[in-house]
Parts: C-alpha cells; sequence; structure tokens
C-alpha cells in the first residue's frame, strides 16, 4: 500500500522510469506513505479513444492510486494535487495533441487488504 497506476495512450512518449519515480517521490513528501511501501506501475495503452472524433490528436495520462481507508477528503485531495503537479513536471507533449491528464485516490478496505513482506 499504496497501489499507483498510471494508464497512458500509446500517442504519448513518456520517459516511465523517471517518472515513476517523480510520482513516488511526491507520496513521500506527502508524508502520508512510507517509501518502500508504495508500488507503481506504468501501462501503455495501444486501443484508445478520447471522445467520438477519430481524427482528432488527443491523449491522455491516467493516475489511480489506490489507499488504505481512513484518511479524509482533504488528506486524499493533497494527494491528488501533488501527483497531478508531479506529472505534469518535465512532461514533454506533442504541441498538436490534447492531452488530458486525471488523477483519482480509491479506497482500499482495510479489512480485506492482505499484504506480507519477504525477504
Amino acid at each position: 500500500m499504496p497501489h499507483l497506476v498510471m494508464e497512458y495512450t500509446g500517442n504519448l512518449s513518456i520517459d516511465v522510469q523517471p517518472t515513476l519515480l517523480r510520482l513516488n517521490q511526491a507520496l513521500v513528501a506527502s508524508g502520508h506513505f512510507e517509501e518502500n511501501a508504495i508500488k507503481a506501475r506504468a501501462v501503455r495503452l495501444q486501443n484508445y479513444l478520447v471522445g467520438t472524433d477519430t481524427q482528432a490528436q488527443r491523449g491522455f495520462v491516467a493516475l489511480r492510486l489506490a489507499i488504505l481507508t481512513g484518511r479524509s477528503l482533504e488528506d486524499k485531495k493533497q494527494i491528488s494535487d501533488l501527483l497531478g503537479a508531479a506529472m505534469r513536471q518535465d512532461l514533454a507533449l506533442p504541441a498538436d495533441t490534447q492531452v488530458q491528464i486525471t488523477v483519482e485516490v480509491a479506497d482500499m478496505q482495510r479489512e480485506s487488504y492482505y499484504k506480507v513482506s519477504l525477504p
């Protein structure tokens, strides 16, 4: 915990490892998470459509952070804002492409979550 998934459209060139590191650093900076508890991954989407105009140059980056229940809406908003700012930092976007960046913070049920750390 937490689990961060970055999905992005295949028409965007994102240097994934530095981006994931920057996002993880933002989560640590929030003060809510231990550094070694953050699990981040990226998924490049080859099949996608934004809207209905199939000729439009559009793309998106969607961040979804799943965290254990118990944080306030204010805390979740702070975390969402930090991730959004970190995602925009040094993001090189095609000049002719409209890109949407979204961040969702979702609760995982603490009572049913299982975790074990092995050596």
